[in-house]
């Protein structure tokens, strides 16, 4: 509260905080500079477009930690995008270009995957996983020009750190994410064709290659023992408590866990480690695998023996139960729940039928977000072939409310979803193989201009700019034009019943000089409230509560 010379007092109602930066840098803490919206509905928002499609388009989005300022877009062909907070849908730059190294004519084959270290902001190093010319799978560290993550990565310092001889041109995998213990995962599939026809139980179930397993890795050759399966090896170690680690020969050393098919995919829960990984099931059946963040590896997911919770095959010394007979190869020989799990095998926590519509299962987060505590612990993934996006509650290993988002985050769109993604401060994206990156966001009249419930009073004066939240840098919920609405309070006393009537429309998150010209009389009050619209003119919450009246007269 400031006091006039005229005596008459202001009160300024901003909806959350008081003079805002236009824009801040990496915060210490990754949700600074995000205010909670209690929302039980979602929308989206186009991010990126005009990104290509096909083999050419987007496949991953990610961001260093601690890197609030921008996302990365993986596209498919071998080029790395950057794209700065605040910046248009068509503004990304090029962070890597490595198109002429990557082998993208298949339609799973290219530039698969990439993940940053916890040092990057130090050191500059970051990992990808792509698919070689030649079709082999290619997993390598780069560095930015000087080391700095202010730069772009360098083409030219690339260090390999294994190759894995790929016998087909699908199912190649290739998500790649550190874990909370400082080591990177690496998913591979099964080597491609159909059925894992790759040896008598195929690769899934071989012990002996590194397709169709979750691998782990000390990528800095620091600690832990030698490389044991990895072609090619370049300085990367087994880090101590691998599950199958016993030296040179037999198992290899880098697998964590193995029975996988196509793995596209998977993500650790950032608040607990739980890994859930989507692996593409062969024509009936889609699955969810998940394993909680105590695991210390040797899951076996199942594939060729089971696809999902049901028998693939079982022929001699591949056996899916206890009983060779009790297993045939078809689509129809569920698990029934409770049973046993057959001879040690990690049953999938979730699968759906898939022969008719859907056909590819995408994984994807349980959100940890800032914005949207309502959906934390949310398991979202989809389909590619139904263009849907749908979750469920992992509730004590059991997949509970489940729910569809499709139509809610399609607006009548149908997607080519090809992949899920997270940004610094674990907000959601979704992949579209048409060329755009849509953010999922509360809808606008969720939002309050500067947060949640944040009435507080300002301290303002004449002599500067009055300024407010950019919800669009902020948010990236799009904004079209800002809203400033004043209540003219009589007996000087702000008691919630008040209407606001709109005396500013502008399109910048600012009144300059000095913002409102009027001055109350003496002893009367000024209180204001700003509010946000889009570009359909859905406006953002006046907040308070109770809810803050608004008038019905137009805007200047």
């Amino acid at each position: 509260m400031a006091t006039w010379p005229t005596r008459s007092t202001i009160f300024l109602l901003a909806v959350i905080t008081a003079l805002l930066p236009a824009r801040w840098a990496a915060a210490q803490s990754p949700c600074d500079g995000v205010s909670p919206v209690l929302n039980t509905t979602l929308t989206r928002v186009t991010v990126a477009s005009g990104l290509g499609s096909g083999t050419s388009g987007p496949l991953f989005v990610t961001a260093p930690p601690g890197d609030t300022g921008r996302i990365f877009i993986v596209m498919q062909n071998g080029i790395i995008r950057q794209l700065k907070r605040g910046d248009g849908p068509t503004a990304s730059t090029v962070f890597l270009d490595i198109d002429a190294r990557v082998g993208s004519t298949g339609n799973e084959q290219g530039l698969l995957g990439l993940a940053f270290g916890a040092d990057f902001a130090t050191d500059g190093y970051f990992y990808v996983n792509y698919t070689r010319n030649d079709g082999d799978t290619i997993v390598s560290k780069f560095r930015t020009i000087d080391g700095t993550p202010k730069t772009n990565g360098d083409p030219a310092n690339e260090t390999v750190l294994f190759r894995i001889d790929q016998p087909e041109s699908n199912h190649n995998g290739g998500w790649m994410s550190f874990g909370a213990d400082g080591f990177l995962y690496i998913t591979q599939g099964d080597g491609g064709g159909g059925g894992d026809v790759h040896g008598v139980c195929g690769n899934g179930q071989l012990t002996s290659t590194l397709l169709g397993k979750v691998l782990r890795i000390d990528p800095t050759g620091t600690v832990g023992t030698a490389p044991d399966c990895g072609l090619d090896a370049g300085p990367y170690t087994v880090p101590p408590g691998n599950p199958l680690a016993n030296g040179a020969g037999g198992p290899c050393d880098e697998i964590w866990a193995y029975g996988l098919r196509n793995p596209w995919r998977s993500a650790f829960d950032a608040e607990n480690g739980d890994l859930y990984i989507g692996d593409v099931g062969q024509g009936c059946w889609e699955e969810i695998d998940w394993t909680p963040g105590t695991s210390t590896g040797g899951e076996n997911y199942g594939w060729r023996n089971f696809e999902g919770r049901h028998c693939y095959n079982a022929p001699a010394g591949c056996n899916a139960t206890a009983s060779a007979d009790s297993c045939a190869p078809t689509c129809s020989d569920p698990v029934p729940t409770g049973d046993p799990v057959p001879n040690g095998t990690t049953l999938p926590i979730w699968d759906y039928f898939s022969n008719n519509g859907p056909c590819t299962v995408i994984g994807g987060y349980s959100y940890r977000g800032c914005r949207m505590p309502n959906f934390h612990g949310l398991y979202f993934y989809g389909d590619y072939c139904a263009g849907t996006v749908l979750s469920f509650r992992q509730v004590e290993g059991v997949a509970t409310n489940h729910q569809v988002w499709t139509t809610e985050l399609g607006s009548g769109l149908t997607f080519s979803l090809t992949s899920f993604g997270t940004d610094a401060q674990g907000e959601l994206y979704i992949i579209d193989r048409d060329g755009i990156v849509y953010m999922v966001l509360p809808p606008i009249p969720n939002f309050e201009v500067s947060g949640v419930g944040a009435a507080d009073m300002l301290l303002l004066d004449k002599s500067g700019d009055w300024t407010w939240e950019d919800l669009q840098f902020s948010s990236r919920q799009p904004v079209a034009s800002y809203r400033v609405y004043r209540a003219d309070i009589a007996d000087g006393v702000f008691d919630l019943g008040e209407t606001f009537d709109c005396v500013r429309t502008s399109t910048t998150p600012t009144w300059p000089a000095g913002g409102d010209p009027a001055i109350p009389d003496p002893d009367r009050m000024f209180a204001y409230v700003v509010t946000a619209l889009n570009g359909t003119g859905g406006q953002t919450s006046p907040g308070g509560t109770p809810l803050r009246t608004l008038g019905v007269a137009s805007c200047p």
